[in-house]
């Protein structure tokens, strides 16, 4: 049996084909937190679409709800709202759009709302800036960091620093990255990029420079982000991410307070992009289902 927790905001032909899988059982997100629900279906489920915003973090203890899980697919490229050792450990198969490469590159909405965020915060205060011969720093260069890089030059900028350890052809450090008039942060949240960017890179920004993060809240050191800040008003920073976006403890206000721009994380929120989303985890457990 499907547990369907994606969001509904998506081509109704999409959901009509996931719903049609498997005996399916479909609501609205938290739904499935539901104690009838539970009740009644908790041990029939094998697998799951889960939603990645809007709902508690997947932990152990929702797992246990759930014994005959075999698959829990994301409709995200970051699996942060799930505990991965607890899926490992229950035999638990994660999928995620990045087992779909082809299909994610058809997806820029959050790249969009980026290259939105850049041209926001050169305008956020004054002096207000053009975009045309600035340097722009990217901390990742994956899909997001090319299409930037793309639309950067369109507009007149150069990216001569990009920083991500996975490719080869983008190993400039963090310290030459965060040198430039604009730095995006784009870059997956991992272990090794957790508290990242800390004081010491934020005071290398140059003046009026622009900080951008659509990747997760927690590749900055927050902390250290608010002390920067409040330091250096010139600097221009733009977020759609927080930390604690996932346990319920984010504080976008205080980073408010300091002159910063902070939306929703509602970067790959398009109706296009949540149905290229749907879509690619509809092959996927397609897939699955084959396999079985």
């Amino acid at each position: 049996m499907l547990l369907l927790s994606l969001p509904r905001d998506y081509d109704p032909a999409v959901f009509a084909e996931l719903a049609a899988l498997d005996k399916t059982v479909t609501g609205e997100v938290m739904h499935y937190f539901h104690a009838a629900v539970v009740a009644r279906y908790g041990a029939e489920f094998t697998t799951w679409a889960c939603s990645p915003v809007n709902q508690p973090f997947i932990d152990e203890k929702a797992l246990a709800q759930f014994p005959n899980l075999r698959i829990l697919a994301t409709a995200s490229t970051g699996t942060n709202h799930i505990d991965l050792d607890a899926c490992a450990a229950r035999g638990i198969k994660v999928l995620s759009l990045l087992d779909d490469r082809a299909g994610l590159n058809t997806i820029s909405a959050s790249a969009e709302w980026t290259f939105k965020l850049i041209l926001d915060g050169l305008r956020l205060k004054k002096p207000y800036h053009e975009l045309q011969g600035l340097t722009v720093g990217l901390v990742g260069w994956g899909r997001i960091g090319k299409l930037i890089q793309l639309w950067a030059g369109a507009f007149g900028a150069i990216v001569p620093y990009k920083h991500d350890p996975y490719d080869s052809w983008a190993l400039s450090g963090l310290d030459e990255v965060f040198t430039a008039n604009v730095v995006v942060i784009c870059c997956a949240l991992t272990d090794e990029t957790r508290g990242m960017i800390t004081y010491d890179l934020l005071r290398r920004l140059p003046p009026d420079a622009v900080l951008v993060n659509t990747a997760r809240g927690e590749v900055i050191n927050e902390n250290d982000l608010c002390r920067f800040m409040a330091a250096r008003p010139d600097v221009r920073v733009c977020l759609d991410v927080v930390t604690g976006e996932v346990n319920g403890t984010a504080n976008p206000e205080r980073l408010r307070a300091l002159g910063a721009l902070v939306t929703d994380h509602i970067a790959g929120e398009t109706y296009e992009s949540r149905t290229k989303a749907a879509r690619i985890i509809l092959g996927l457990l397609k897939k699955e289902m084959v396999k079985a």
